[in-house]
């Protein structure tokens, strides 16, 4: 301890600014934000696969509808994004991730689930976008 107190004061006001200066905001794949801008793109995306093929399959859909989807059959699909999301590489000075996690979708009484792919960016001045890939089968 004594070895601490002969420290002059200067050098412990350059240890605060040294130590924070990694805590730069910086974009997340698992964040609230991010989260909610995925399942938004997704579900403003109403001719992606992975509800065509819930909506295709779900036992409560009309008669007759050979081809139907979750606005045609009259259900509102419900979709989750699951607990895991996952960073799968950084880019452009960390300001660009490439997440995957999964997602699933239900509509009526039946349940798909799919991984998603996606990629948050941040401007410099602090806004997130989100690109999703195309669901794929």
């Amino acid at each position: 301890m004594p070895y601490f107190r002969k420290r002059p004061l200067v050098f412990w006001s350059f240890a605060l600014p040294i130590a924070l200066g990694g805590c730069e905001d910086r974009p997340e794949c698992d964040s609230f934000e991010t989260r909610n801008a995925v399942l938004q793109t997704v579900s403003d995306d109403h001719k992606n696969a992975l509800v065509e093929y819930a909506a295709r399959n779900s036992s409560t859909a009309g008669p007759g509808e050979a081809n139907p989807n979750a606005e045609k059959s009259g259900q509102q699909p419900l979709y989750v994004l699951g607990e895991k999301i996952v960073t799968t590489s950084t880019r452009e000075n960390k300001r660009a991730l490439e997440c995957r996690g999964s997602m699933s979708v239900t509509v009526g009484d039946t349940k798909a689930s799919k991984e998603v792919n996606f990629t948050v960016q941040q401007s410099p001045d602090g806004k997130i976008a989100v690109s999703v890939a195309p669901f794929r089968f």
